[in-house]
């Protein structure tokens, strides 16, 4: 069938299509077995689709590598946004490093673990001047050391939570004191 006797409204053929393009066969069948031409669809719709796709891939927007490399742009900017929201909240101190962390969860148990044993003492001394006894400190201290365990590991937990998540960025080369909000 010559190129003149193709009927656009006819169903198209593989062969019949390559030659009404100037293109093999095995082009054509290429484009079908990607689902771009399908079966049973008329020459018109085939020369439509396949014009489009010859514009689009002219113009860069179309073809497997044009799809890859979009693809690969749009998680390279995904990850330039990410990067200098970062930045920015680590500069305003609502990001801070998990050392940084680290070292508030380990002063602030020190700190507890001062001020419960301060108290369990003054309780002590308390006790024992406004009613003249004597008794064995261990009463009192034993089992706020026990709690003070029990807190230490929940905050030891805690901190390895915390410096585990991506949430709070790891140490780099910015000085960690300026980022403590």
């Amino acid at each position: 069938m010559a190129i003149s006797q193709i009927e656009l409204d006819q169903p198209a053929t593989q062969a019949g299509f390559a030659r009404l393009v100037g293109t093999s066969r095995q082009a054509i069948n290429k484009h079908v077995e990607k689902g771009v031409l399908k079966d049973g669809m008329t020459y018109g719709d085939w020369l439509q689709i396949y014009c489009d796709r010859l514009r689009d891939e002219a113009a860069g927007r179309g073809g497997d590598q044009q799809s890859t490399l979009t693809a690969v742009r749009i998680e390279e900017t995904q990850e330039n946004i990410a990067e200098k929201r970062q930045r920015r909240l680590t500069a305003s101190g609502e990001l801070v490093d998990r050392e940084t962390v680290r070292q508030w969860i380990v002063e602030s148990a020190s700190g507890i673990q001062g001020f419960v044993m301060g108290a369990g003492e003054t309780i002590i001394e308390s006790i024992s001047e406004k009613y003249k006894i004597e008794f064995d400190e261990d009463d009192v201290i034993g089992p706020l050391r026990s709690a003070l365990g029990h807190v230490g590991s929940a905050g030891s937990e805690l901190a390895e939570r915390l410096t585990g998540l991506g949430g709070i960025s790891s140490p780099d080369s910015t000085d960690a004191d300026s980022r403590v909000g």
